[in-house]
């Protein structure tokens, strides 16, 4: 923080190392406004970033405050996409008493700060619009309208538009419900951006074609980089409305979309999906999220830097200096940009990347049979809405938490389901889960709520069918955590060409075998690419066309199983049968872990 820092007087300062549910570990404090503040924290047991927006102290007890906090949580319980900022976990913090919301940590900069270096080009408008708009069009296929998309809104990692993603759903509207937006049904999103609907034309109803229009204001600023003056006294805003506005300066391949989205009347605009899947005219139409596998016999390249999705620019504003990577993403949430889901849902062949949806139906009460126990496994407990004024002690806490530990232990949800804690405190549990069915879960998640007292979050790894054995063998072999190798990944989504790199901890002086389960059922040994260094193991994996999603696993056994090492790719049936056979005769324990990796186009 700088002395010139906007929010330096709403600052409340929760220190570093201040620990969260004992789930989440301060790092430093990025931002604040009028109704919270977002901090740089850690997951302890993985060290992962997170996001985390915390109620201000003097608003803890303001309804309508925590009422907007709430909204966004239900708001995206069912929205889970990669273009949209995942959220991980709402909850209060027992000691300091505040409620906050823990969320995916985008290391990326605003758009509105990209093009303060100048407009982007053609070809990085269309990938931006095509991204943005497919995210928003899971949004309002879900019931949800953003009401606030503007380029303050949108994050762009390593200034890479094909990675944007959607911020601040907190004024969000969900339509399913029939809710209206906590401060109104009317305007609600920055002025410049607004829609006709949200300055009180049309009846002053805002339906998802309010966000097709603030989203081609967006496009039309990214183009030539400047913003159309839509602002103004309340008077101006309703006046610059009443008409398109001039488009001279929009390149003509586009301008006839931007005529669209621009109309006055929200029945003449095009829906959010319509925008998603349009391309210039006389171009090739974009194939539809391809998605590719590892090609371990390709010679490893250097990854592909991203392309030049700007225009020149002579040098960088002093604003893209002052907010760095990361921080720059992370000041937008203040104003209530926290987005998230609770059991989220990861479906191969969409460009999603899970931590969950709240799945409806009434399913039968789940079968609950005898296990052992599980040593070393962590857990979380109550996301209470409510603050707990006290703790009951270190002893009371683990021995609940080793409660919810046995309980996720025991739990059997059939062939295709795995579950594993990530994190658990007394007070909060997050929990990852693979599966190729959503009924499982959502069993699983009202009996969880019904047994332990409270909702967790779940995030759902959404596998096929023919990756089900890899499941079957996670559930097992079992999911001893403190045992457990740690894999380290550079991204959880790649594109085609990108290079994947990894590393593999908490091995001990077991044998690893780094095992990649295609989308088609296929597993294939990859150990050999595996380096040895201090305590860790390393990878490379170059990527080739392929389709589906990838489950990379790392098996860790006290010695050499042949079963591990087939010399070329088997179906996964029978290669973790005959792996499981081969342990069992020699008394052999095995520990797994496992990953799930989208590739996309």
């Amino acid at each position: 923080m700088t002395p010139n820092d906007p929010f330096r007087s709403s600052y409340h300062g929760v220190p570093p190392g201040t620990r969260l549910n004992g789930i989440y570990e301060i790092e430093a404090v990025i931002g604040a406004g009028g109704m919270g503040e977002v901090y740089k924290c850690r997951e302890i047991q993985t060290g992962s970033p997170v996001a985390v927006k915390m109620l201000l102290p003097d608003v803890v007890d303001n309804e309508a405050a925590l009422a907007l906090f709430r909204r966004e949580a239900a708001a995206l319980h069912n929205l889970p996409h990669d273009a949209i900022v995942r959220y991980f976990l709402f909850t209060v913090e027992p000691v300091l008493q505040r409620p906050y919301l823990a969320m995916e940590f985008v290391n990326g900069r605003s758009l509105s700060n990209m093009l303060d270096d100048g407009p982007l080009t053609f070809e990085a408008l269309i990938r931006l619009m095509q991204r943005v708009a497919s995210g928003l069009e899971a949004a309002h296929e879900h019931g949800i309208i953003h009401r606030d998309v503007s380029p303050d809104n949108i994050i762009v990692p390593l200034d890479d538009v094909r990675r944007a993603k959607i911020i601040d759903f907190g004024i969000a509207r969900s339509t399913q419900m029939g809710d209206k937006t906590i401060i109104g049904s009317g305007f609600a999103g920055k002025d410049n951006y607004a829609s006709p609907e949200q300055v009180g034309l049309y009846g002053n109803d805002v339906t998802a074609k309010s966000d097709v229009y603030s989203l081609g204001l967006v496009l039309f600023h990214a183009l030539t980089g400047q913003k159309l003056d839509m602002g103004g006294s309340q008077f101006q805003l309703v006046e610059k409305r009443r008409r398109v506005p001039d488009l001279g300066a929009v390149d003509m391949r586009i301008r006839p979309l931007l005529e669209r989205m621009l109309q006055p009347d929200p029945a003449l605009r095009p829906t959010m999906g319509e925008v998603a899947s349009w391309t210039p005219t006389g171009s090739a139409q974009t194939p539809a999220a391809p998605l590719f596998g590892f090609d371990p016999l390709r010679r490893p390249e250097s990854a592909a830097p991203a392309p030049q999705d700007r225009m020149p620019s002579t040098a960088r504003s002093p604003r893209s200096l002052r907010l760095g990577a990361g921080v720059a993403a992370l000041l937008l949430l203040v104003g209530g940009g926290y987005a998230f889901y609770k059991l989220v849902w990861s479906a191969p062949g969409r460009a999603v990347l899970p931590p969950p949806p709240k799945l409806a139906g009434t399913m039968a009460p789940p079968k609950i049979e005898p296990a052992g126990p599980q040593p070393g496994r962590q857990e979380p407990e109550k996301l209470s809405a409510q603050p707990t004024a006290t703790q009951s002690g270190a002893l009371d806490g683990s021995g609940r938490a080793e409660r919810i530990r046995k309980y996720v232990a025991q739990y059997s949800g059939g062939d295709c389901f795995f579950v594993l804690p990530i994190a658990v405190s007394p007070n909060a549990a997050v929990i990852e889960g693979f599966g190729a069915s959503t009924a499982p879960f959502d069993t699983f998640d009202k009996a969880f709520r019904r047994d332990q007292g409270f909702e967790a979050s779940v995030g759902v790894r959404q596998v096929t069918q023919a990756q089900c054995p890899a499941v079957k063998f996670l559930n097992q072999v079992g999911s001893d955590q403190a045992r457990m190798p740690r894999i380290t990944l550079s991204a959880t989504e790649l594109k085609g060409g990108e290079i994947l790199n990894g590393t593999i901890e908490n091995f001990a002086n077991r044998v690893v075998e780094l095992l990649m389960v295609s989308d088609r059922g296929e597993v294939q040994s990859l150990s050999y690419l595996l380096k040895p260094g201090i305590d860790s193991l390393s990878f490379t994996l170059p990527t080739a066309r392929a389709s589906g999603p990838q489950l990379l696993l790392v098996v860790a056994v006290p010695q050499v199983l042949d079963s591990l090492r087939q010399p070329r790719p088997m179906a996964a049936d029978t290669f973790f049968l005959q792996a499981l056979s081969e342990a069992q005769r020699n008394k052999v324990t095995v520990i797994a872990a496992a990953r799930y990796v989208l590739l996309t186009n």
